[in-house]
């Protein structure tokens, strides 16, 4: 009756101790927290400096106009404005080159490269009562931010060349050019098909992306990147290929339109997000701090050792340990490396120490198998997200079956009697 007295209060201790070690694992997260928020700080930084998400917006002619209006059973001017004429046809072709940028410990991917683009305009516009237009004022627009141009280009329309400059928004007017970004160029207008072409050295970051506001459109992109993403533009590529040199990937957009706006591109990620990874592994604290805690509880029970508190305290607090190792080595290693020497750290210290406490050193050495297991199954369900809750239904269900396999045959009430019939049975 002493016995399971004295088991009572020392379980009641651990849980105690367990609640305290629960709570530094949510100070573990909250770290956790300021450093991925540090990284975004930085990463966006670098995206801000090496030219943010690339974005071509619109490709067009600007056609200025008077329009008139029937008052009192004359003409007169309304108002002034700009037409915009989208592409029948556009091609575009990028050729990508991605390179690491740090800031501090933390790097992010930017990239150069270029664009060329090639188009066909059916140009229709004709004068009439209503409207006037002027022609000779006709402007040829591609909308980009300036931070995405690495040097001012030359646009060829109807097989001439012209000299570009930055459009400047802000107008008073509101017309077209006075509401976009972009380069611009003088044009002589024609009717019928107007042909375009330019090259664009571009720079950017994280993102590529191009609007389709023509009838039809194909965009082909070669890059060096290894890990592009698809899935958040309106269109997936119709074909691609992703190899460890990079990828290339090509889209056709057959029916398209000005109201339409598709957009199409990819995203650079960029790499193994660490801290999501180290977050993922952090919600299973609590397995760390009790499956160490049952085993020590099995090893009083049946092999008659006397531990103190203290004893759960320091293995479970080597158990939590590892989160924060593995936090600290992951900014500066590949996270493999980093979770095996965490792993490897706090296993063997909170094993040696398990082996140490009991004089008896084959308990170490279950202990380190128990690390093993959990260690492996960690990493198991941190490499498979998709199935991290099946897994972690099967590791819990098999722990709990373990546990009432090996404890089936304990007296609760009558321990001491209960452990030596057990061992004279076995």
């Amino acid at each position: 009756m002493k016995k399971s007295l004295a088991i009572g209060g020392k379980l009641l201790f651990t849980g105690i101790i367990v609640f305290v070690l629960l709570i530094a694992n949510l100070f573990i997260g909250l770290k956790l927290k300021d450093r991925e928020d540090a990284k975004n700080t930085a990463v966006s930084n670098i995206g801000i400096a090496g030219g943010g998400n690339f974005y071509l917006s619109d490709v067009c002619i600007v056609v200025p106009y008077v329009q008139h209006k029937k008052i009192n059973g004359k003409y007169q001017v309304y108002k002034k404005g700009q037409s915009t004429i989208h592409a029948k046809v556009l091609d575009y072709s990028a050729d990508i080159k991605t390179e690491d940028r740090k800031l501090g410990i933390y790097s992010a991917k930017i990239f150069t490269g270029e664009i060329k683009i090639s188009g066909e305009f059916l140009c229709n516009l004709r004068n009439n009562s209503e409207y006037t237009y002027d022609f000779a004022g006709s402007k040829f627009f591609v909308g980009l931010k300036d931070r995405s141009i690495i040097e001012a280009p030359e646009f060829i329309v109807n097989d001439i060349k012209y000299k570009t400059s930055m459009n400047v928004t802000g107008g008073a007017d509101q017309n077209f050019t006075d509401k976009h970004n972009g380069i611009i160029s003088d044009m002589k207008y024609r009717e019928g098909v107007n042909s375009f072409s330019t090259v664009l050295k571009i720079r950017g970051a994280e993102q590529f992306s191009v609007l389709v506001n023509s009838d039809q459109a194909k965009l082909s992109v070669a890059s060096d990147c290894t890990t592009p993403g698809f899935s958040d533009f309106e269109y997936l590529p119709k074909t691609r290929k992703i190899t460890d040199e990079g990828f290339t990937a090509e889209w056709f957009v057959p029916f398209g339109s000005a109201e339409l706006k598709s957009v199409l591109g990819f995203k650079i990620h960029q790499g193994i997000d660490v801290y999501k990874m180290v977050y993922r592994a952090v919600i299973y604290g609590f397995l760390f701090i009790i499956v160490p805690f049952i085993v020590l509880f099995l090893f009083e029970i049946f092999l008659k050792v006397n531990l103190h508190p203290v004893n759960y305290l320091l293995c479970g607090a080597a158990s939590i340990v590892f989160f924060l190792l593995l936090l600290s080595f992951s900014e500066h290693i590949p996270f493999f490396a980093a979770y095996l020497v965490s792993a490897a750290a706090s296993g063997v210290v909170t094993s040696f120490y398990v082996g140490s406490i009991t004089r008896m050193p084959k308990t170490g050495f279950e202990m380190m198998g128990v690390f093993l297991v959990m260690y492996g199954y960690l990493y198991c369900s941190l490499k498979s997200e998709d199935y991290a809750l099946l897994i972690g239904s099967i590791f819990a269900f098999i722990l709990i079956a373990v546990l009432m396999i090996f404890t089936r045959k304990v007296d609760w009430n009558n321990l001491r009697d209960s452990v030596e019939n057990e061992k004279k049975l076995t």
